[in-house]
């Protein structure tokens, strides 16, 4: 029963380490309208854009924020996969009740991106497995300006 337990232990430590994300790297920039293109499917992709909150979301580790192409934030988003905390490549915690300019995202320089400020996303493109408002998004992001 030993030696199960031990196989099982280093089963779940392998998967782990398998699941763990890699450090986000910069990406060649696309056109926003060619992001979603299924030739991007898992490719590391960049687009300039200007983030925003979703309408409503829960938990509180991570948000999928939406990227729109242009500042009047019409059409359809893409997706950014984003973690709450203070690193790099993460927004900062939002009220329960939030705004727009609630939002503030750690750059990896350090800076502070806020609410209505043009950026530059890099991730790998995937499309989500349940009905969004938006048709593909980018995990793993690296933002910057």
């Amino acid at each position: 029963m030993k030696l199960l337990s031990r196989i099982a232990f280093i089963l779940f430590a392998v998967i782990l380490s398998a699941c763990a994300q890699e450090t986000p790297t910069v990406a060649e920039t696309v056109d926003f309208a060619s992001v979603c293109d299924q030739a991007n499917e898992g490719k590391r992709v960049a687009v300039q854009g200007y983030l925003r909150l979703p309408d409503s979301f829960t938990g509180d580790q991570s948000v999928v924020l939406r990227l729109y192409e242009n500042d009047s934030f019409a059409g359809t988003p893409i997706g950014v996969q984003t973690s709450f905390g203070s690193e790099a490549n993460q927004a900062e915690m939002v009220p329960v009740e939030y705004r727009d300019t609630d939002l503030k995202i750690h750059l990896a320089d350090g800076s502070l991106l806020e609410f209505g400020t043009t950026a530059k996303v890099s991730g790998k493109v995937y499309y989500p497995v349940v009905d969004q408002d938006f048709d593909c998004g980018l995990e793993n992001p690296l933002i910057g300006r």
